[in-house]
């Protein structure tokens, strides 16, 4: 864990034609954290250009639907995605931040910034999901204001890991 840096933070939306940086970033937390995540690595890895830049054209395009990108000065360090679903509950997914920028405040930041944007959707709760091992993340998501639902499933089919489920009044 990085001792915290006093770095310039900076958290935008994924731009249609940034497909390269969506397969970076995305492939990166996969590799980096498969405990983290119920895609795997391998699932993504052989995709080609034309599939990640169809991907970030359909983020940009989507009603309700955000990717998020943190950044260090100029260089890409993590992503969120959120989205509203048809009964304006908010659903948190793909958060990651790069290893080499962990304990610097991007989980934080990245968080409060996609939590904002589902409140700003209108969602009256917010929900996500955290592997039951990764304590980092339980910990920074109850700093906010998440709670354990009680529910969980696993990561997928085959591991022992949980997905525990954590939601926010977003009221």
């Amino acid at each position: 864990m990085g001792h915290p840096v006093h770095t310039m933070i900076s958290i935008r939306a994924l731009k249609s034609d940034e497909g390269a940086l969506l397969q970076s970033l995305r492939l990166g937390s996969l590799k980096d954290s498969p405990d983290s995540f119920s895609p795997m690595h391998e699932d993504f890895a052989e995709k080609d250009a034309d599939y990640w830049a169809n991907a970030a054209e359909r983020i940009e395009a989507a009603t309700g639907f955000e990717m998020f990108i943190a950044e260090t000065g100029t260089k890409p360090c993590g992503l969120v995605s959120g989205n509203v679903d048809e009964h304006k509950v908010g659903h948190i997914g793909a958060m990651w931040a790069s290893p080499t920028v962990r304990g610097q405040g991007i989980g934080k930041a990245l968080l409060n910034h996609v939590v904002d944007y589902l409140k700003l959707q209108g969602c009256h709760r917010i929900e996500l999901t955290v592997t039951d091992i990764n304590e980092a993340a339980i910990n920074l998501y109850r700093g906010l204001g998440f709670d354990m639902t009680g529910n969980s499933e696993p990561l997928r089919d085959g591991s022992t890991l949980k997905n525990l489920e954590m939601a926010l009044d977003a009221r």
